[in-house]
């Protein structure tokens, strides 16, 4: 039965899942978590559509896939996130980055022109 639970039957069966559960992004966020859970990243996932999961694997992405269908973040869940090419660490105790403040250090750059100094104290994570 475990050879049942390929990646690719295991990105759907996932994906199906959180969109009954209203995530936004569901099919992402399967790929995320399982990238992840296997230490691939989303090529990866790819290249390895019928490889199965073992069930250390299954039981550890179980996991994760309750915790996400209780709209924790993806975030949270990973332990970290992207923002500005940087790989950053983030928990329940700071705010996740957003797309929007990517646009702002983008604009505070283009102002700054490469002159200036910034210093960021205490805007996050």
């Amino acid at each position: 039965m475990a050879s049942r639970w390929t990646v690719l039957n295991i990105l759907k069966k996932t994906a199906d899942y959180f969109g009954d559960r209203e995530i936004l992004s569901p099919r992402l966020d399967a790929e995320l978590l399982l990238a992840d859970t296997l230490g691939l990243d989303r090529v990866g996932l790819y290249v390895n559509f019928d490889r199965p999961l073992n069930a250390e694997e299954l039981d550890h992405f179980r996991e994760r896939v309750r915790r996400r269908a209780h709209h924790e973040p993806v975030q949270y869940i990973l332990g970290r996130t992207e923002f500005w090419s940087l790989d950053l660490t983030v928990n329940e105790s700071v705010l996740i980055p957003r797309a929007d403040t990517e646009v702002l250090v983008e604009e505070v750059l283009a102002v700054a022109d490469g002159r200036q100094r910034i210093l960021d104290v205490g805007t996050g994570s």
